[in-house]
């Protein structure tokens, strides 16, 4: 199962606040989830590889420098998704069935509004499953598209060759999102994935950022933040249901380094 659940916030006061919050998100997502299970959130701190759930920054208002201005009483947003059964369900249960009355961020108690897990009112919500992914682009008829096009709504970089890469470039982004979906999905894809992302995709077209997110250490990490679309210069019927497919689950899993803490925040355009 995956879901992907977005909570509605407003700031009680004024305050300056870190630039970038998506860190004291995932704190405050973990310390929910331990309310309704201990040992998963234990286990998702102290696991390894990729993690099971993404955590967004702050979303609405502007970082400027090293600080975010928030007024009281204007709206803001996290958005936090799980891409396992138990994840999404523990998310579930702790956002959805029980709506927390305040959502901690550096030290700022904002109200929680609303809690929201469906995309006809929030687009960037949702929830479905892997199996379900696969049997929408895998077993339909026809002839995929050759074209998807992503939007980076938060900085994206990847770890390539001990270095970061804060362009996403076809081999990175869909080597990325085979690895997420063999983590965590049943339905395992070929790795041969990444190499057709890196032999036989394209950016056919792009508008990118960069934008530096300022670490724990206060070292800057650069990301990118636009628009890319991708097109696959040729391949048979599963590499271009597959190349889909990704693109999907891309909503859910996020992109590159850092997703727990609000970076590679991903969708469809």
């Amino acid at each position: 199962m995956l879901i992907s659940i977005v909570l509605t916030l407003t700031s009680p006061t004024g305050a300056t606040l870190p630039a970038h919050l998506g860190r004291a998100n995932h704190a405050a997502t973990l310390a929910r989830i331990g309310q309704v299970d201990t040992p998963l959130m234990q286990q998702i701190h102290n696991g390894t590889g990729p993690k099971p759930l993404t955590c967004s920054d702050l979303l609405g208002g502007e970082g400027e420098g090293g600080n975010r201005r928030v007024e009281a009483g204007q709206t803001y947003a996290v958005r936090i998704t799980g891409l396992t059964q138990d994840v999404s369900q523990a998310l579930a249960a702790a956002l959805l069935a029980d709506v927390p009355h305040t959502w901690p961020l550096a030290g700022q108690p904002f109200v929680v509004t609303g809690a929201c897990c469906d995309p006809a009112q929030d687009p960037r919500t949702g929830h479905t499953t892997y199996e379900t992914l696969a049997a929408a682009q895998l077993l339909q008829g026809g002839q995929p598209d050759r074209r998807a096009t992503l939007l980076f709504h938060s900085p994206t970089a990847f770890q390539s060759n001990a270095m970061h890469m804060p362009i996403p470039l076809p081999n990175l982004v869909f080597g990325s999102l085979v690895d997420r979906w063999n983590a965590f999905s049943p339905v395992i894809l070929s790795p041969e994935v990444r190499r057709f992302g890196e032999e036989r995709v394209a950016i056919s077209n792009y508008r990118l950022q960069s934008i530096p997110v300022i670490q724990k250490s206060g070292a800057p990490l650069i990301g990118g933040v636009g628009r890319v679309t991708y097109t696959a210069l040729d391949g048979d019927r599963y590499w271009l249901a597959t190349l889909q497919m990704l693109a999907d689950f891309a909503h859910y899993s996020g992109v590159g380094v850092k997703t727990t803490i609000g970076m590679g925040q991903v969708r469809r355009a």
